[in-house]
């Protein structure tokens, strides 16, 4: 390694091209504080030279680089930036927007000057004039921008080119591009001091200009240090950037990646456009809310395809550092690079088709939907695993799907724990690997049946048929899981010769037997008022030996045995009527769930819970749990 001090015209003005690798984030400078702040510097130090006073050079900071194997005797010599990517960028527009000036007016030997700062000559000799023309070339999703912006020739272009975009009543414009805005900036900022200091000086504005370029060739530096072959530019990246976690998790994938692809002579270009460039999109980068924290999809993503990969749990700050010593295990887990983005890839679309679905799209039996209606995104790890990883047939995955839908839907309706649940399904995954095919359904229905206490539990028949009887679910469980539980018993209901329509979105939960019921529903013969309906604890005189049957009314109504499903129109008509107005609204419906009540002449608490037995027995038939553990293959 080697740090030597470089001048902007020493550092610019060879033929030669600095390269931001692919793991490089965007563009992201500002006029505040970065712009700004370097232009107040730049205008100070040029100052001082017009007045004749001496000052010392002004650093910039460091700049690493990597210099990298030509693969041609016409290829100009290219180096790789390890750190200093964005002040290289920014002094690059910089340059651009004075050379355009000078342009503009015909400074010819100013405008020579700066282009040799921007542009490599001699492009018709080169390997690939297009991209070796630039002294930068950035990475790839700023490659337009910076070409487009280097290209225009002028202000007024570069507005034309990237123009500011206003939405229907939105008072400010929409954000455009860093570079454009960077190049606008200084064009603005140039021409301001170069008129005002011919004023203050008595000089022409060239004579102006020129010392604005002398200053910036002069007095300004930065500290480069080359990399020699035996550093390791990874390390040196990761170094940088340990200290206040300034990139994220999946920065640090790529960054490793990238760097990988370097020392393998892969297009970089390539495997970008063919595989990283999928995550490059809004849905990758928006930020999500797990256990208390924020983190990007595409950091989640990272987390659990190393989960599915380990069987071990993965810490989401430390994501990184895990897939590194994961990946680079001996014997090597891919061949390639490219065989590991292309691994990586499919995951990723699995972890996308589940997170990205739209539950209200969806039919019941769909476990996407299952996923998000029952609020247990801790189980994609284990369903990536048994999708990619198991080695399962169709059949054999459905099978497997099937066991884990069943434990969940299970513990849902029984009101369990989920608090554990990121563990749990990490230990499945640990208990599974090495088994495929045929072994693995009765491995995974042992390890979840071997569960126990309220985090792990898998509810027996019993336990369920109990929970639907007397445990007051609409208080209990979020309405998108319950709808889902009832949507999923009309569709046990339906048979061969039943129509086949699909479930209608949107329908709303029913309470028969409604929440406010003092109106038409009496307690034993008794019509009880609202207040005591309510408040059962004020029943007074001859209602206070009710008071008791009231509470159990009031729990009872709400368990399964008493809810049902109808459209929005039907639901407001039956509301808090009578049973026999009910009935009424309930013979407009098709749901083989409300035909149940069509030789139905009372509804009261002895029939909510028969019912509630009833549709307990189905949810055990929907989804079914083996009795006893089944003996696994070794």
């Amino acid at each position: 390694m080697q740090a030597n001090p470089r001048s902007l015209d020493t550092l610019f003005n060879s033929q030669l091209r600095y390269v931001v690798p692919m793991f490089q984030r965007l563009y992201v400078w500002k006029e505040s504080p970065q712009w700004s702040t370097l232009w107040e510097d730049v205008s100070e130090k040029a100052q001082l030279l017009m007045r004749g006073v001496k000052s010392n050079p002004h650093y910039l900071g460091a700049l690493i680089i990597e210099g990298v194997k030509p693969n041609s005797p016409r290829e100009v010599k290219r180096f790789l930036i390890i750190d200093g990517q964005q002040r290289l960028t920014t002094l690059q527009l910089l340059f651009c927007a004075y050379r355009d000036i000078a342009r503009a007016n015909e400074w010819k030997t100013l405008d020579r000057t700066t282009t040799r700062y921007l542009e490599n000559a001699d492009a018709d000799v080169m390997e690939k004039p297009d991209e070796e023309l630039f002294k930068l070339w950035p990475t790839t999703l700023n490659r337009d921008a910076f070409r487009s912006v280097v290209s225009a020739g002028s202000p007024e272009e570069v507005s034309k080119r990237h123009p500011l975009v206003y939405l229907p009543r939105k008072r400010k414009p929409e954000p455009r591009s860093n570079l454009a805005e960077g190049y606008l900036y200084f064009s603005k900022m140039i021409s301001a001091w170069i008129d005002a200091s011919a004023a203050e000086f008595s000089k022409t504005r060239e004579e102006a200009a020129f010392a604005l370029l002398q200053s910036l060739q002069q007095d300004f530096c930065v500290v480069e240090i080359s990399l020699s072959e035996g550093d390791d530019s990874q390390e040196i990246f990761y170094s940088l950037n340990s200290q206040g976690q300034p990139l994220t998790q999946s920065d640090l994938l790529r960054s490793l990646i990238f760097m990988r692809a370097e020392k393998e002579q892969i297009d970089r270009d390539e495997i970008f456009a063919e595989y990283w460039s999928k995550f490059e999109t809004d849905f990758w980068s928006m930020d999500v809310r797990r256990g208390g924290r924020t983190y990007s999809r595409l950091d989640l993503g990272l987390r659990f395809f190393l989960m599915a990969k380990t069987g071990q749990m993965v810490d989401a700050r430390r994501v990184n550092e895990e897939y590194r010593r994961w990946v680079s295990a001996h014997p090597p887990r891919y061949a390639t690079v490219k065989d590991e983005l292309a691994d990586f890839t499919r995951h990723g679309e699995a972890y996308q088709r589940y997170e990205s679905a739209i539950p209200s799209e969806l039919p019941c039996t769909d476990l996407r939907r299952v996923l998000m209606d029952f609020d247990v995104s801790t189980a994609l790890p284990l369903v990536m695993f048994l999708e990619l990883e198991a080695g399962l047939d169709a059949e054999q995955s459905k099978d497997c799907l099937d066991a884990v839908e069943s434990f969940i839907a299970r513990r849902v309706l029984a009101g369990e724990e989920t608090k554990e649940y990121n563990k749990l399904f990490v230990d499945v995954i640990g208990s599974l690997r090495g088994l495929s095919g045929d072994a693995v359904l009765p491995a995974l229905r042992k390890k979840l049946l071997e569960g126990g206490g309220t985090t792990r539990h898998w509810p027996t028949d019993g336990e369920v048929v109990e929970k639907a009887i007397s445990r007051p679910v609409f208080k209990m469980i979020k309405t998108p899981a319950l709808r889902l539980i009832l949507e999923r018993l009309e569709t046990a209901l339906r048979n061969k010769k039943t129509e086949n329509l699909d479930i209608p979105a949107g329908l709303q939960i029913e309470h028969v037997l409604p929440q406010k019921w003092d109106a038409h529903w009496p307690l034993k013969g008794v019509s009880i008022p609202a207040n005591v309906a309510l408040y059962p604890h004020l029943a007074q005189g001859e209602l206070a030996p009710l008071a008791d049957a009231v509470r159990t009314r009031n729990s009872t109504l709400q368990t399964l045995g008493n809810l049902t499903l109808l459209n929005r129109y039907l639901n407001p008509a039956a509301s808090n009527g009578s049973f026999e107005s009910k009935l009424v609204e309930y013979r407009n419906s098709v749901l083989r769930l409300n035909r149940h009540f069509d030789a139905a002449t009372a509804w009261d608490e002895e029939a909510i819970a028969k019912r509630g037995k009833a549709l307990g027995e189905a949810i055990c038939k929907i989804w079914p749990r083996p009795t006893v553990p089944e003996k696994s293959e070794s």
